[in-house]
């Protein structure tokens, strides 16, 4: 997607991609899935810089995997980044190919420990973590956009990068008449998603687990 007002940002050099990972991973750091996942490894002692470079890595798995595809964009002033794919520019193949291929590089970032304790928890939350539902809700070959992740620098919170990074998406669909799918955990990001236009059309969540995964679609204006 050509989208004003935002950078794409290619595989290479690495490094570039690095930095937003960096910057987003302390964004995602609270959210509610990888707070809830990373409570596997409080028994091996991990401490908020350990589970803080995790988040990042996982970030920096799912940029790496996706930059190829021109799925990663950011602010001019690197204020935010959104990890987005449109269906038709992933050149056959799909997001349950990536994200498997995002979650190799993530284990080879853990250690062995680790990943003893976190694999459990991740199938666990399985129900709760559904990415591929908009393949089982758009037809065969029906094309439509969907948000990976969205994160906007903590120090550049209420500051309108949010909007400036999200808005040029939805315009994007408008424009194509596509629809917009993303998945979120707490009421306050279902109410700023709805406040652009999505709406939650069912909601999720497993055994043992307090937090719930909101399905949410945006239909193109």
């Amino acid at each position: 997607m050509d989208l004003p007002g935002l950078i794409t940002v290619p595989p290479d050099p690495i490094e570039q991609l690095d930095s937003l990972a960096h910057m987003v991973g302390a964004c995602f750091r609270e959210e509610m899935w990888y707070a809830t996942w990373l409570e596997a490894i409080d028994s091996l002692g991990a401490d908020e810089s350990r589970k803080l470079e995790i988040t990042r890595a996982a970030i920096y798995a799912d940029y790496a995997v996706t930059a190829p595809f021109q799925c990663v964009y950011t602010l001019p002033d690197r204020a935010g980044a959104a990890n987005a794919y449109l269906r038709s520019e992933l050149e056959g193949v799909t997001w349950p190919e990536l994200e498997e291929r995002s979650g190799a590089l993530l284990a080879a970032a853990l250690t062995a420990q680790e990943a003893e304790a976190l694999g459990p928890r991740a199938e666990a939350m399985n129900p709760l973590s559904d990415t591929c539902w908009p393949l089982e809700r758009a037809g065969d070959d029906e094309d439509f956009i969907y948000f990976i992740s969205v994160g906007v620098d903590p120090e550049k919170r209420g500051t309108g990068a949010f909007r400036r990074l999200f808005t040029p998406f939805l315009a994007y669909a408008d424009e194509h008449g596509l629809k917009s799918y993303l998945d979120c955990y707490t009421d306050r990001l279902e109410q700023l998603y709805g406040h652009f236009g999505f709406q939650t059309v069912e909601r999720r969540g497993a055994p043992g687990f307090d937090i719930v995964e909101r399905l949410m679609v945006r239909a193109p204006r």
